[in-house]
């Protein structure tokens, strides 16, 4: 492992930071060197699209044959023990939600009403079964009216590109608010679980589901059609991975061939998901960010700034 980490430091040109962590673009979806890291012991991981690989597979993935590379046998894995949270997850969340700055910290970060804040049952603390022990915005999932997941988010105002993580043994197979799809509703596809939230807060009569936007399952897409919608828009982010404009997909592209001469750039997956949807039998079509729109906008973002309607 420690001359396959050498091969590709020397073949990207990167230098490994003080804690030993190279950060380059995801070589799975293609997101800014802010996403991905990795590291002569773990390999490598990417907080945009959830990819965790090897260095044996980051290396494939680039495209980068190192001179030797040793496979060791796959050893069989064993179940791993429910963790405390997961054995008592009302405890935690009825913790999170008595945090004195539980309101203030989520306006700080997103205009939210006391009513979506009590609603979706958000609070404040330390992400359980995490290395990280700084306090966080908590964002619970469920599945059945149980707690499956939980989600924190440093919430300094200054922290404009703090990431989500996710507590140890976190379920990633549940879909964000996927219990309130009905029938005939309409239903908006976004990357962000707050951003569900502010889009329902905004347009009450939508239902909004999070899942991301590369990490996004077909399982999901079926369990959408499933659920009868009489129309589904697909809102991801204005950036590679999600939903472009044509000005940003151009600009992609560009720094992509210079970079990869020899590989095609990742499609963009809401054109995806929308896609599948209507093979499916949905009315399902994308959001068209206008020309002019920045880089990596969300819906979250245009919500705030221009106060608009889903």
């Amino acid at each position: 492992m420690s001359a396959l980490f050498d091969t590709l430091c020397a073949r990207l040109h990167a230098e490994p930071d003080s804690r030993g962590e190279v950060w380059i673009a995801c070589p799975s979806c293609g997101k800014d060197h802010k996403h991905f890291s990795f590291n002569e012991k773990y390999g490598g991981h990417c907080f945009a699209c959830d990819f965790s690989g090897s260095l044996a597979q980051i290396s494939e993935l680039l495209r980068i044959q190192p001179d030797e590379r040793v496979r060791p046998a796959r050893r069989a894995q064993k179940p791993l023990a429910p963790r405390v949270w997961q054995q008592r997850p009302d405890f935690y969340l009825d913790r999170y939600c008595d945090a004195l700055d539980r309101v203030t910290a989520w306006q700080a970060y997103k205009p939210l009403s006391l009513d979506s804040i009590a609603r979706f049952r958000l609070g404040v603390g330390q992400l359980p079964a995490s290395r990280c022990e700084i306090r966080r915005l908590i964002v619970p999932v469920f599945d059945g009216g149980r707690c499956v997941a939980l989600h924190g988010r440093a919430y300094l105002p200054e922290d404009t590109d703090a990431k989500w993580l996710s507590a140890g043994g976190s379920s990633k197979q549940v879909l964000f608010n996927a219990g309130a799809l009905t029938p005939g509703a309409t239903v908006v596809i976004v990357e962000n679980f707050v951003d569900a939230i502010l889009a329902m807060q905004v347009e009450p009569s939508i239902v909004a589901v999070c899942g991301g936007g590369v990490s996004w399952q077909d399982a999901w897409t079926q369990q959408i059609a499933a659920s009868l919608p009489r129309q589904v828009l697909v809102w991801l982010d204005n950036d590679a991975a999600g939903g472009p404009n044509a000005e940003t997909w151009r600009a992609f592209c560009a720094a992509w061939k210079q970079q990869h001469p020899d590989r095609e750039p990742p499609a963009p997956r809401g054109p995806q998901i929308a896609n599948d949807l209507l093979a499916a039998g949905v009315r399902a079509r994308c959001y068209a960010w206008p020309c002019g729109t920045p880089a990596k906008q969300d819906i979250g973002a245009a919500l705030m700034r221009e106060g608009a309607a889903v």
